[in-house]
């Protein structure tokens, strides 16, 4: 997993909550859910003064280019490598997992259309657990 995490749901402390929180600003939420669940709030500010909302998935990507750099310029080797948190233009340099899953018929119809999506956003290759990660797979 290569993106941000946090055991709290938002804000960890009460004083770091905000009045009027980004999540509630959104006009169309993907997926419905709480946006700040396992990860840091979307209100977090960077020591650059970059919203969390607006680079939450560029920490993955520029990861994924770090290494796929490393890879291509010192040793002179094509890489793979898999990630899981992506923002636009990641397909050049990796391919995406879909992260952890559950091993019911939902979860494997979601991965159909998880992985369409990242080829029409230009990640050619991409794949999720067949099996699921999380339940009985029987």
């Amino acid at each position: 997993m290569n993106e941000p995490s946090s055991f709290c749901t938002g804000p960890c402390y009460t004083d770091q909550k905000v009045q009027q929180p980004v999540q509630q600003k959104l006009k169309v939420i993907p997926s419905g859910r709480n946006l700040e669940e396992g990860t840091i709030p979307l209100d977090a500010h960077h020591s650059d003064g970059t919203l969390e909302l607006d680079a939450h998935n560029l920490y993955g990507t520029m990861e994924t280019i770090a290494t796929h750099n490393f890879f291509t310029q010192s040793l002179k080797k094509r890489p793979m490598i898999i990630g899981r948190s992506v923002f636009a233009g990641a397909g050049k340099y990796g391919s995406r997992w879909l992260g952890d899953n559950f091993s019911t018929s939902q979860y494997m119809a979601m991965s159909v259309t998880g992985v369409m999506a990242d080829n029409i956003a230009g990640i050619p290759l991409s794949g999720a657990d067949i099996c699921g990660f999380n339940g009985d797979t029987n």
